[in-house]
């Protein structure tokens, strides 16, 4: 009994049950890191609340898809036979889409502060121009009855037409000036947008009589000036679309199906430039129009994101996902320590350790939030890394081993920063640094008596 008793006292008292309950902390202080996670994640819900708040009074990102031009027309339909034979005149519509388009657009930016969150917006000054080849509604349906060419509309969709601060002017062959009127100009459509009435355009018509007739080709330009926020994007919808933007913001992201041909970007400014064939897209330049129907172009929309450039809650968010890592190598150093002393450290001690590491996170997040990201960092970083190599220092009644464990930790944060800054070789550079502080570890307490059976038999 007395050497069951023994060998069982011997094992609560050795080091590789303290390392097992130094493991069992770690497990233990994933609660208050899951609650740091869901801090950063309710901050972050926060700033994406107000970002679209500001967008709602300013506008939103937009997406502009057209002009299209929707030409109605009626086919016979026959049901029946004989005597239940029934015919009925159905009015459908067709889209055509442009054989040219040409978009030039200079987009002024700012920034929009809202309490202590920053929203990017610009104001674009977007100028089109193309034409349209002579439709022919043979290529949409075969058993048309007739067409109203004279009710034919050029549409413009536009995703919030609230961005819109300017009235807007339809140019037609140089001459004629049509105003745009709300909404797509088409009944039961769930699209925003404006569209103009060719009608009075009377020139664009082969006339017949009194009576407008079919469509000839004809060219327009016009002109918006609209606010967005975020992005700025369009819809290749003619036969060859040429976009061209420049802006004063020194940060974009360009998005969509198609990059540009030709980009400048520097300090201050960027340019880019888009020419998309309509080979590129497998959409054919005319088709029966129904209710969303133009929203098959939102597959292939291309455009320019306006990039907050510190989005320090991803960063933030990124740091605490290597919080396990660091806890454990922190632990570790103060657990070879302990076992190169004669001094104890409680359980309790290291669980103190623990948390004042896990609430660095919530230091960082909240200094980022008023300071920004590199000052909070060092802020953060320098006040843990005090806090814990006094601890430590004053608990194994050593300043040697304090500083020794602020060169460990100074060495852990800065690791954690730079693996930050890697965006593309963060994983690379936290499993090197992972297997070398392993390496370490290991080696560092290869010559422990884990069992403590020497200590007993000493």
């Amino acid at each position: 009994m007395t050497n069951t008793s023994g060998a069982v006292g011997r094992f609560f008292a050795s080091p590789g049950f303290k390392f097992f309950l130094i493991c069992g902390l770690v497990v233990l202080l994933l609660i208050p890191l899951f609650l740091v996670w869901a801090l950063i994640e309710d901050r972050q819900h926060r700033a994406d609340s107000v970002r679209r708040e500001v967008a709602q009074e300013w506008g939103a990102s937009q997406f502009i898809n057209g002009p299209v031009l929707i030409v109605p027309y009626t086919v016979l339909r026959i049901t029946g036979q004989r005597k239940d034979r029934v015919e009925q005149l159905i009015e459908q519509r067709a889209t055509f889409l442009p054989q040219t388009l040409n978009i030039k657009g200079k987009a002024t930016t700012k920034v929009l502060h809202r309490s202590i969150y920053d929203v990017a917006v610009y104001t674009g000054n977007l100028e089109f121009s193309g034409s349209f080849d002579t439709p022919d509604i043979g290529e949409v349906a075969s058993d048309v009855q007739s067409v109203r060419w004279e009710d034919a509309v050029l549409a413009l969709a536009i995703s919030d037409v609230s961005g819109l601060k300017k009235t807007a002017s339809l140019r037609v062959d140089g001459s004629s000036q049509l105003p745009f009127e709300p909404s797509l100009g088409v009944p039961s459509n769930r699209i925003d947008g404006i569209h103009v009435r060719l009608r009075p355009a009377a020139e664009i018509f082969d006339a017949a009589g009194t009576q407008l007739g079919r469509l000839k080709p004809f060219s327009f330009d016009f002109a918006l000036t609209l606010n967005g926020s975020s992005t700025l994007s369009f819809a290749p919808v003619a036969r060859e679309t040429n976009v061209e933007i420049t802006s004063d913001w020194p940060d974009p992201g360009f998005t969509g199906a198609f990059l540009p041909n030709d980009r400048d970007i520097d300090a201050t400014s960027f340019s880019a430039r888009w020419q998309i064939p309509h080979l590129a897209r497998s959409i054919p330049q005319a088709w029966l129009y129904s209710d969303n129907e133009l929203d098959r172009m939102r597959t292939y929309q291309f455009g320019v994101n306006f990039i907050v450039p510190v989005d320090f809650y991803q960063v933030v968010s990124r740091a605490a996902k290597y919080a396990m890592m660091f806890l454990a190598t922190a632990f570790m150093a103060v657990f070879v320590m302990e076992i190169r002393s004669q001094r104890k450290v409680h359980a309790v001690q290291y669980l103190l350790v623990g948390i004042a590491m896990a609430f660095f996170y919530v230091l960082l997040l909240s200094f980022a939030e008023q300071i920004g990201f590199l000052l909070a960092y060092l802020i953060a970083a320098t006040a843990t890394t005090l806090l814990i190599s006094a601890y430590v220092g004053s608990v194994q009644a050593s300043m040697l081993k304090g500083l020794a464990m602020l060169v460990i930790l100074s060495l852990l944060y800065g690791l954690l920063y730079m693996i930050l800054q890697l965006e593309d070789y963060a994983l690379l550079a936290g499993a090197v640094a992972g297997f070398i502080m392993l390496a370490v570890v290991m080696f560092s307490t290869l010559k422990v008596d884990w069992s403590g059976e020497r200590q007993g038999a000493g």
